[in-house]
């Protein structure tokens, strides 16, 4: 599956902020301000954009953290790191894989990752990267998931899994290690932001 999603995001890369703005219908920016003012951040912190893919949300991390501050992107597509704007630490590697130091980032942020790969296992590094009293923030839809790769994969998932509530689900994972869990909804109820503090 995970060849599957990195050969599609790759192929779409030098599309894939048009196709956002058109499927959000410009909405986009709203949650991604959003879910990046939920973060808390401070000139000089250091940020972690799980899944950061084209580096949409770079723009408000950077501006957040400011010169002295560090914003890294990992991502499991190499062309969608390619298509990130310059300032944007990048790094190939799948939501799953723990490649930092525990306690590295003062924030972490997660877009669209864990609908599109449906595994919670990636909560577990995306924690684990965070140091204690650090920010936690998970942006997402309500779609069916892994809509975008395509409608064979989608529905894969949805004949193997259902179609589960990914903002339960989310929460249930990030419970054990984070606390004063809160929820807001954006784009018309659309988008999802789970933002909580590490234990």
């Amino acid at each position: 599956m995970s060849d599957l999603v990195r050969e599609t995001y790759d192929a779409r890369a030098p599309f894939y902020n048009a196709i956002v703005r058109l499927l959000s219908f410009g909405g986009d920016s709203e949650y991604r301000r959003a879910a990046v003012q939920r973060l808390h951040l401070r000139p000089g912190h250091r940020v972690l954009d799980l899944g950061c893919g084209t580096g949409l949300n770079a723009r408000w991390l950077s501006a957040a953290v400011g010169p002295t501050g560090t914003v890294v992107g990992t991502d499991l597509a190499r062309e969608m790191l390619r298509q990130a704007p310059p300032g944007l630490h990048r790094v190939q590697a799948a939501a799953h894989e723990r490649v930092f130091r525990h306690g590295s980032f003062d924030a972490v942020l997660s877009t669209y990752v864990i609908s599109t790969l449906l595994d919670e296992n990636v909560v577990l590094p995306m924690v684990d990267a965070v140091k204690p009293g650090g920010r936690i923030v998970v942006a997402d839809d309500n779609l069916p998931p892994g809509w975008y790769v395509g409608p064979g994969y989608m529905l894969r998932n949805l004949w193997r899994h259902g179609w589960p509530d990914l903002k339960r689900a989310t929460i249930r994972a990030l419970a054990p290690f984070v606390e004063r869990i809160e929820v807001t909804f954006c784009h018309y109820g659309m988008i999802f932001i789970i933002a909580g503090t590490r234990r």
